[in-house]
């Protein structure tokens, strides 16, 4: 038996390939768009805190938010970018005679929801779709219930609330790029955190030996190191979304639970408890094992704080970007240049350079961050970026934009990836 879907007949006329219109379709706020000739519609409230998608920015078949700039595949309503972490819904759009018709209610699982062009197509409104099967490993039974509970992420928003304002102060005095790494070249909180583990693990090993006195020793210096290590490790977090956030935050309150037992195990062996030493130093490193499986899911899994430029897809010779009247001075174009995403800039001494326009730090497009004075500003978390050749002026990003080969032929400014120089062999 199937189900009879209502359609709503919507003006189109004025709509150019490219652009995105708000229609009102049974009640609901609906973003229509025309991409690559054809029609799609997704509901227009953005998953993350309701903003209005069809007030947002449209590039290619992704639409961002105005408010954080989540970013939504408007061909389906697949989430693309944080801080959104959840689909939005898709509408199924029929062409009827030259008139543009939409479904009043959510297309039904399954269903392409791409606009079709033959006006003799039947309508399929009873659709089912068996989701993939993933196996059970033991990953997928320690990491996807985080996702199914409610407490991570409304405790992770209140946090990030709170210390929003401090995040802030810091961010202006240069503490939150000392935390994140900048200077180092890297995030700094990974090589840290095997500082405890080493440590208390060199302890307990100790312990079981008969050392204690060093063992305590070892523990004290691992408490230490695991301080500086929640301390670079929060610094992280406040500049994640979605997953990354609700993950992030049971790590460290995993690991705070390990560095509190630590702290037992060194309060015993001054009060004459040996065993007891011996014991909580023991359930110490099960637990810390425990935070460390998450926080390596975090970066070998989620790519958190990893460069998300390494691997750029681009063609291997010069490739033609942008016609050179088109680039005046002091502006800032984006342009698609093959597969890849790039921002060219002229500044005042008519000098025109290329950085990749996919952020290093979590992969936003720096097309719509705001450039001021030869600086892109990311707008997700806020990294700082020069143009004229992608130096990281601020955090949270450790990497830098990787600059481009400029030059211009024919009239047309063409750019490639930088050849690597050659070695000497003086």
């Amino acid at each position: 038996m199937t189900q009879q879907t209502d359609f709503v007949e919507v003006d189109v006329g004025a709509l150019a390939d490219g652009q995105m219109m708000r229609v009102d379709v049974g009640g609901r706020r609906v973003l229509l768009a025309r991409v690559d000739g054809e029609l799609h519609a997704i509901d227009a409230v953005c998953t993350h805190e309701r903003a209005y998608l069809d007030e947002g920015a449209l590039v290619g078949h992704v639409v961002y938010c105005p408010l954080h700039y989540s970013a939504f595949d408007v061909r389906s309503g697949e989430v693309l970018g944080p801080p959104a972490d959840r689909s939005t819904q898709r509408y199924t759009v029929e062409v009827v005679d030259g008139s543009a018709r939409i479904s009043t209610e959510p297309a039904t699982a399954g269903d392409d929801g791409a606009g079709t062009t033959d006006d003799t197509a039947p309508v399929t409104a009873d659709v089912r779709t068996l989701p993939a099967e993933r196996p059970r490993t033991l990953h997928s039974r320690m990491v996807d219930p985080i996702d199914r509970l409610v407490w991570p992420e409304r405790l992770a928003t209140r946090i990030h609330a709170a210390i929003g304002p401090l995040r802030l102060r810091l961010a202006r005095a240069g503490l939150m790029d000392l935390l994140h790494g900048r200077w180092l070249g890297h995030a700094l909180h990974p090589a840290l955190s095997d500082m405890p583990i080493g440590l208390w693990a060199g302890s307990l090993l100790l312990y079981l030996v008969g050392w204690s006195g060093a063992a305590v020793l070892l523990s004290i210096v691992g408490i230490a190191a695991a301080l500086g290590a929640a301390a670079t490790g929060t610094a992280d977090w406040t500049a994640t979304d979605g997953h990354e956030r609700r993950v992030g935050l049971v790590h460290g309150l995993v690991m705070l639970g390990a560095l509190l037992v630590q702290c037992g195990s060194v309060v015993a062996h001054f009060a004459g408890g040996h065993v007891v030493a011996v014991i909580l130093s023991a359930a110490s490193i099960a637990v810390t094992l425990g935070a460390a499986y998450l926080g390596g899911h975090l970066v070998l899994g989620r790519g958190t704080m990893v460069d998300h430029t390494a691997w750029p897809e681009h063609a291997p010779g010069w490739e033609r970007a942008l016609a050179e009247d088109e680039l005046g001075l002091g502006a800032t174009v984006p342009v698609d240049v093959g597969q890849r995403k790039v921002l060219l800039h002229r500044d005042g001494d008519d000098r025109i350079s290329a950085i990749e326009a996919v952020c290093s730090h979590a992969g936003a497009p720096l097309a719509l961050g705001a450039t001021c004075e030869g600086v892109v500003t990311c707008p997700w978390h806020d990294s700082r970026f020069r143009l004229r050749d992608g130096a990281v002026l601020r955090g949270p990003a450790t990497f830098p934009q990787p600059a481009l080969d400029v030059r211009v032929a024919d009239g047309w400014i063409e750019v490639r990836s930088p050849r690597p120089a050659a070695p000497d062999v003086r």
